[in-house]
């Protein structure tokens, strides 16, 4: 008897469009990152180093990378304009074609017997699943041996966990790229690029005869597609925030897909040209077939925040 245990670890990546046209690259260069990066200190790589590497490349240290500490005080627009002003344009490279499956086709018909939809596979969110479920016993757990093993090129952290139905693997990355899989081989089906870094699980719902997956990013886009194809089905930004997060799952129900959101803003403080606090946490309502708000509710009152 065989069994399939997945975990995901960094080693495809998309860069997000830039959308920083208003924004001086050079401007934020100079005020935020010169004061290390022309500093001439051996620990700092200096400027005519950075502009060897890809904007992806450096939008991605920024983002999640080793400079994220330094750069979340910085709005992503202005992470954007410095990584377009640094960078050399491109690093988009697609998945090479060995990396693909032959057959590429994704079928979904609801049966399979040991499944993981979502943060957790059932609507009481216990994160649980039954040894009948799992097709797996505690005795069998010293016999399991390593199937095989996917990297995310390029990137340096994993953090999305997998959606596993019918035998197909479905998982965001920290490059954004959401990658359908074969659970047999790890072989790819399909690749869909969001526009930021994809944290929370993929969860999928039945529509019509096909079926959404429906996941959110860390740029604050919540996203509906096509689980047998990748085809973008709907895209909405539940929160015009700029420091707008989507990191927590989403919960379906009667359809309807309950998204709850978050923001960067407390990492924005340590900017002391920041204008804190203006963000409010929320829960929003969004009906599946279209992305329309049915409802959002706000954390705390919106007096709370002219005190801040």
């Amino acid at each position: 008897m065989r069994f399939l245990i997945v975990f995901t670890f960094a080693l495809s990546v998309f860069p997000p469009a830039l959308s920083a046209a208003g924004v001086s690259g050079e401007a934020v260069y100079q005020q935020r990152c010169a004061a290390c990066h022309d500093s001439g200190n051996p620990r700092v790589p200096p400027r005519d180093e950075l502009k060897k590497l890809s904007v992806t490349r450096i939008l991605r240290a920024m983002d999640f990378g080793l400079m994220n500490n330094i750069a979340t005080k910085l709005r992503q627009d202005e992470r954007e304009a410095v990584a377009g002003y640094l960078g050399i344009p491109g690093g988009n490279d697609q998945p090479p074609a060995t990396a693909y499956c032959q057959d590429r086709s994704v079928r979904i018909t609801g049966r399979g017997k040991a499944e993981w939809n979502g943060w957790s596979p059932g609507t009481a969110n216990t994160r649980y699943q039954s040894g009948d479920a799992a097709g797996l016993s505690l005795g069998q757990l010293t016999r399991l041996k390593l199937k095989w093993a996917y990297g995310f090129d390029g990137d340096i952290i994993a953090f999305a966990q997998p959606t596993i139905l019918d035998g197909h693997l479905f998982v965001g990355s920290a490059s954004g790229l959401v990658q359908a899989l074969s659970a047999e081989s790890g072989c790819i089906q399909w690749v869909f690029q969001a526009a930021g870094p994809v944290r929370s699980a993929v969860l999928a719902v039945p529509v019509e005869n096909k079926h959404a997956l429906l996941f959110g990013d860390s740029t604050g886009w919540f996203y509906s597609i096509e689980a047998e194809t990748g085809r973008l089905l709907w895209k909405k930004r539940p929160e015009a925030h700029e420091a707008t997060r989507l990191t927590g799952a989403p919960l379906a129900y009667q359809g309807i897909i309950f998204v709850p959101v978050a923001s960067w803003e407390e990492s924005r403080t340590t900017n002391a040209d920041y204008p804190c606090c203006t963000f409010r946490g929320s829960v929003v309502a969004l009906r599946i077939k279209d992305g329309s708000q049915v409802w959002k509710i706000y954390m705390i009152a919106e007096t709370a925040t002219q005190n801040g």
